[in-house]
């Protein structure tokens, strides 16, 4: 049970630790490029049994916030000095992306090389990396995937294993902003679920004026959407649900 984006806004940080410590998220992968990266280091320094994953981050999605390489990077930046938008190319998304850029090997390797650094320095116990926007960057190019993988086993992390082929569980319908929609959609697969290992993935947050302000054009709801994401994971009814069918309840750190 993995929640994504700590480090990118104070909510997402506050969303991530409740759904840890209220409710059955087991993983939190931290964006290391992000403004709110050290209070997300204070928070789980305090916390070391939920484990961390280092969230390898190469694109900045948001229209009003954005976040840069730790590197010089050039060929990763757009004209204002910050990551593009897109991975790869969407249908009806007309900004850029990385693979319609002139990007370089290097860039790519020094910048990656420099979120595990200072990824492993400011959460000494996390575990395993993961990728931003993408199952694993090995599916950007395989090249991106032999360095993440080279970078894993100089760090003594764990290559991501849902990028390795861990079978996803949806959850709920793809963008229901209805708390009580996602909770019994949820329930309902985990009934139907054989026996097995899976990865659930979600974004929550707690409100705030900076997540209100947060999206990008087919995405305006942001915060409506993490704050239902955030109401699922700690409901009394999905615990139950949880319990009743004896899932049990692992993060990556335990694979």
């Amino acid at each position: 049970m993995r929640v994504d984006d700590a480090g990118s806004s104070w909510s997402s940080n506050i969303g991530c630790l409740k759904a840890c410590t209220d409710g059955i998220a087991r993983s939190v992968e931290v964006m290391m490029p992000c403004p709110w990266v050290a209070h997300a280091a204070r928070l789980f320094g305090e916390r070391p049994e939920i484990d961390i994953g280092i969230h390898l981050t190469l694109t900045s999605e948001w229209e009003a916030v954005k976040w840069r390489p730790l590197t010089p990077a050039k060929s990763l930046r757009d004209e204002t000095g910050a990551f593009l938008p897109l991975l790869t190319p969407r249908d009806g998304d007309s900004r850029q992306s990385l693979t319609e850029s002139d990007w370089a090997i290097d860039d790519i390797a020094n910048e990656l090389k420099a979120q595990i650094d200072l990824g492993m320095a400011m959460f000494p116990h996390a575990s395993h990396i993961s990728s931003h926007m993408a199952r694993h960057f090995k599916d950007f190019d395989p090249k991106v995937g032999e360095i993440v993988s080279d970078l894993c086993s100089e760090a003594g992390l764990k290559d991501d294993p849902f990028g390795s082929g861990l079978p996803r569980i949806d959850g709920y319908p793809k963008f229901p902003r209805n708390e009580e929609t996602r909770i019994s959609a949820f329930t309902s697969e985990l009934a139907e679920l054989s026996s097995g290992t899976y990865i659930f993935i979600d974004h929550p947050a707690v409100e705030s004026a900076e997540l209100r302000e947060t999206g990008h054009c087919g995405y305006e709801d942001v915060q409506q959407d993490r704050l239902t994401c955030l109401q699922t994971l700690t409901s009394d009814v999905l615990r139950k649900q949880v319990e009743r069918l004896g899932i049990e309840l692992i993060s990556y750190r335990d694979i």
